[in-house]
This record gives C-alpha cells, structure tokens and sequence, in this order.
C-alpha cells in the first residue's frame, strides 16, 4: 500500500502583518490544474499544510494539549497558557489560528480551480471530497477552540481582510455540508490520505458536538448516533491490540486510525516537532527542552481510578536513559556490570534513594559506607535504588497524603534497605513539592521520541481515531437513554486497555452494568482524559460538556496535596519550577466559562477590521 507523506510543493511566501483570511495562496501547484496528476499533487499540498509545523506538525498539538488544564511548564515569562490565564497577545495562540486559516485559504483556492479545470466529475467528486474533508477539520477546530469565527468558502483576495466573525452554528452547518459532500469520495484510500468512512465517523464527532452546543440537540443526537452506527456495523476500523503501539515510530495502515497525518524528516515545514516541544532534555539525540510536561494530578488521578492500567506507561514519561544533554548521539554509559537504576533519570512519581550500610574510619574520622555498583570487581558509584509513592497508603489514590508522608517513622524499617526507603519516602514534600527541578513532573510519553533526529520525530499522527469516536458514540447512546449500551461501547475500550502490553489483565476493571446515566455520563467525561491523554482532542473533548464537567477536572487538580504544597512553596521562594493552582483555587463560573474557549488573537483583530469583540473573560 502506498503510503502518504506530505511536502509542500513549493516555495512558501514571506509574512507580514495581515488578517489570516487575505494570505492568498501563491502556490504554483494550486492554479495548474490541468491534469489528474497535477491535481493530486496540489492536493497533497493542501494536506501538507494541515501536516505543517504551523498546524498538527507543532501548534495544533501544541496549544490544545497545553491549554488542557493536564500541562505543565515553568513559571516564567510565557506560562498562561497552562495555568489557565491565557493572554490574546499569546503567539501561540496567534500561530495555531493563521495555521488553521492556512489550511482553510488553500483548500479555497483548490476548490475553485478544480471546479474551473477541465477534470472529469469523478475526479472533481473525488479530489473536491478531500479538500473539503481539510476545510472542515480546520473548521471544526477553530470553533472548538474559539467558537465564533469569519467563515470563509471562496479564495482569498486583496478585499477580505475585513471579514466578521460568524455564529458557530453557521460555521458548524458549513462542516456538516463539506463532510455530507466528502462521504461521495471512495471508501478505501491509502495511507495517510481520506475516505468516506472517515468522513462519516467525523460527521458523527460533529453532529455530537453540535448536540453538546445546544443546537437542535434531540436531532444531532440522532444524527449522530445514524453515522457511528453505521460505521461500527460496518466494521471498517478496529481497535490495534496493544494500546502502545499506537504511537510509536511511523505508525501506518493502523486499523485504529480514522483520520491521520503522516510526518517528514525531510521537509522544511511538515515535520513533527512535538517532540522537541514536551520531552525532558536530555532524553532523545536530538534537541529537546522539557518546555511542557504533563501535571502530578493527571498522573494520580489515572493511577487512582485504574491502579496499573498499562495506558498510565503509554501516556506518561517517568524514566529515560540520561545523555548528559542535547544533541548526544547515545546515553551515557553504563555505570556497572549490569544495568541498574544509576544509568537513568526518575520522573514523578518515582524516587531514587541510596542505603547506607555501615560506618568506617578513614584518617581517624568516621565517615559512611554505602551499597555500591560494581565493574570488573571494583567498586565505581554508590548504588541507587528507585519506589514510588505508595498509593496504596493513601486513604485516596487520586490524591497523595503529604500528612501520612511527612509522619512516616523512618526508624521503623527492619534493614537499611527499609530504613532508606522510608526515608526517601519522608522526602516527597523536598522532592516533588520544594525540588526546584522538571523531574517533579512526569512527561507526555505518547509524543516522545527516543530517537528524534534534530527537533523531528518519527511519529505520525493519528488526529481521530476509533477508540475516540467508540467513547464519543457510547456517550451518544447515554444521552439517547441506553445507558447498558453505552457501558458496552466503553467496555471495549477499557478491555483493549486491560490486554495491552504491560497490563495486569485486570484494570481498568469493567463498569458495572447498574451505574445510572448520570454515573455513566461522568465516566465516559473521564475517560476521554485516560485515553486520549496527550492527544490533540483533549482540550475539546474536557469543554464539551461545558463548565459544570470542567469544573470536575480541573478540581482534581485544585485539590491534589502536593500540587497545593508546590504552589505555596513558589509564593514564597518565586521558583518558576513549582506547581501552580487554577484561579488561586476558586473555580468560579466566570472563569470556567472564560476557559472554554480561546481568546481571539490580538494579531487578527489588529489586522482584521471586522472583529471587533473577543471571547467571554477577555
């Protein structure tokens, strides 16, 4: 089969301040449309750009995975965006809207000169579907993040750069219309590129979303339920057996993927830079700068509901060969005859320990004597040992007692083995709430890349996948009153999760079938955080049931010990590696409303005319 990476085809025009709706495409690919070959080449541009380190190759993982509210970076000059007080003036902000934009304008301008060229319809039918597949993912994002946007079906010119912003429902009946018009494309595509099974099952994640918005909501409800079922009953996609393997090293033809972008490690703008952007440095042999990772209270709160679930490996980073660096082409060398935990650096929530075994004199002064790793015979490094919290102590797993922790006897151990590890253990608070360094925090596995090349990793991206539209579905059923039946449609997700790699065969443990509706419905809101965790979806899918849900999450992290402790540490030592909570702890209405969305970004209102507001809050 053969296997799509996108390049763009031409070369890219310099920037300048103006609206994201007049960057006229200037791409020769684009206006020659003579043939069927020219037109597929021109296409792939126009995936190129959804692949673009402006869109999915950087921002659009970027921004919705850091304004979660399960991120974490430094407390610097640029942290708003993770702690929730996100600034209009953010670049971030204003490189994801132009890169969606972007996509949008070229898809335009494609669609125009393919209704112009000399093609036969079939072609037309087939390379059009595609193009406006493009258009609507654009569009659904920006909505998802922004909510009211100028909506745009034409190309560019010099006279759109005033151009309002359009209710979201207008912009959503725009998606539905591209998608309906992209199910007449072929059912089978190769890797990397659409079809119209795609295009149903995200008709669905629209319909459900529209339902979610209040917009006819008995009807989308239905509507969506029409288009999941469809595809389930078809079986044209399938869960992949072991859950991790769904985001290693150029992961194609998976079973599991719905929509997906294949990456480059030779174009200058498709690229997969997530990579560079959420692994600790040091980790891979290229350019790292542990510039994101993921919250202490994501990883409790997954370990907490499902204690050994082998998606909590998956998802979180907690340990790494060290290189001393970037840009080191191996680890360093190991330290002993064997291999041990000398040779590796510990994330939240593992500590390393040494244990002290006696005492002996030297120059007449008594000084320690340690456990050592040994080569060829000869003693080389005092031994470390790793443990993790003990969530097991804890009267709840989701939310570690620093009390229990702080009062633990450390002359209660029966060996130094048990005396040492006691002892670390009494060090949590220094350790992960007052440690002035990014290993209090574990990463975002799922975007790692132990061999990034440069800043580029060697991972696709599956954008929508099926165990997302299998929870989006039984979420659908639930509101629709089969609750058993959404119990079912989740249950496959948690019984792939159960015999992945790595599991214990027993978690997560399956729901009970006498959960009520509303139970249900807090689950499912749950479960979309356990398995898409570090996934572009994340930020939509924890504001789609909107402020009441969000509320839910977000107190989890609000709650949770020693991020409370870490962010009290930082009022009173301002070091910027420390925990911060939401809101100084009240989650008002106010600003969960005003975390729903974005704010729209002041690079488009200043060179927009036509947007004169922004989004509530700010």
């Amino acid at each position: 089969m053969k296997l799509y990476k996108y390049l763009i085809l031409s070369m890219i025009a310099t920037s300048s301040l103006t609206s994201c709706l007049d960057e006229k495409p200037l791409y020769s690919q684009n206006n020659n449309l003579s043939s069927e070959n020219s037109a597929e080449l021109a296409l792939l541009g126009c995936y190129s750009y959804m692949a673009s380190v402006d869109c999915y190759g950087q921002f659009s993982q970027e921004v919705p995975i850091c304004a979660s509210g399960f991120t974490w970076t430094q407390r610097s000059g640029n942290d708003g965006i993770v702690s929730l007080q996100i600034l209009s003036s953010d670049e971030l902000i204003s490189f994801t809207w132009k890169g969606l934009y972007k996509v949008i304008s070229e898809s335009n301008a494609y669609l125009e000169n393919l209704e112009k060229s000399d093609l036969n319809e079939a072609s037309k039918t087939q390379f059009g579907g595609e193009a406006k597949f493009l258009r609507a993912v654009a569009y659904y994002n920006l909505v998802s993040l922004w909510g009211d946007i100028p909506l745009k079906t034409t190309a560019s010119t010099s006279g759109d750069i005033s151009t309002p912003r359009s209710p979201k429902e207008k912009v959503l009946e725009q998606v539905v219309k591209d998608l309906t018009d992209a199910l007449s494309i072929r059912e089978t595509s190769e890797d990397g590129r659409v079809n119209s099974w795609a295009a149903k099952a995200f008709l669905g994640k629209v319909y459900y979303k529209m339902a979610k918005l209040g917009i006819n909501t008995s009807e989308n409800l239905k509507n969506a339920k029409n288009m999941f079922d469809d595809v389930y009953s078809h079986h044209k996609y399938q869960l992949e057996k072991n859950y991790a393997d769904l985001f290693g090293e150029w992961v194609t033809n998976s079973k599991e993927s719905i929509f997906q972008l294949n990456f480059s490690l030779n174009s200058p703008s498709s690229f997969n830079r997530a990579s560079n952007r959420f692994s600790p440095t040091g980790s891979t042999p290229g350019v790292t700068w542990s510039t994101y990772l993921a919250t202490k209270a994501s990883y409790d709160l997954h370990w907490g509901s499902y204690p050994n679930d082998p998606r909590i490996a998956a998802t979180f980073l907690t340990s790494f060969r060290d290189r001393g660096g970037n840009n080191k082409p191996n680890p360093k060398a190991q330290v002993g005859d064997t291999p041990s935990a000398n040779d590796s650096v510990y994330y939240y929530p593992y500590l390393t320990y040494t244990v002290q075994t006696g005492t002996k004199m030297v120059n007449g002064k008594e000084v320690a004597v340690y456990d050592s790793i040994y080569k060829g015979g000869k003693a080389v490094a005092i031994k470390q040992y790793v443990t993790r919290l003990p969530y097991e102590a804890f009267a709840d797993m989701k939310n570690p007692d620093l009390n229990y922790l702080d009062n633990l006897d450390a002359t209660a151990g029966n060996t130094p083995q048990e005396k040492a590890k006691i002892k670390a253990l009494k060090n949590v608070r220094n350790k992960f709430a007052e440690s002035g360094n990014q290993m209090a925090w574990p990463a975002h596995m799922k975007l790692y890349d132990p061999n990034q090349q440069g800043t580029s990793s060697h991972k696709n991206l599956m954008v929508y996948r099926y165990a997302e539209m299998l929870l989006l579905m039984a979420d659908v059923y639930n509101e629709l009153d089969d609750t058993q039946k959404a119990i079912s449609l989740v249950e496959e997700v948690l019984s792939r999760a159960r015999t992945s790699k790595g599991g214990n065969g027993i978690e997560p443990k399956a729901w009970p079938t006498n959960l009520t509706k509303e139970q249900v419905s807090e689950k499912i809101y749950f479960e979309f955080l356990f398995e898409l965790n570090g996934e572009p979806s994340m930020y939509d899918l924890l504001r789609i049931k909107g402020t009441e849900y969000l509320k839910k999450a977000l107190q989890y992290h609000n709650n949770h010990e020693i991020t409370k402790a870490s962010d009290a540490f930082y009022k009173t030592s301002s070091q910027k590696w420390s925990d911060r909570v939401y809101n100084d702890g009240n989650l008002t209405e106010e600003f969960l409303k005003k975390n729903l969305l974005l704010p729209i970004p002041d690079t488009e209102r200043d060179a927009n005319p036509g947007i004169t507001d922004n989004n509530y809050g700010y």
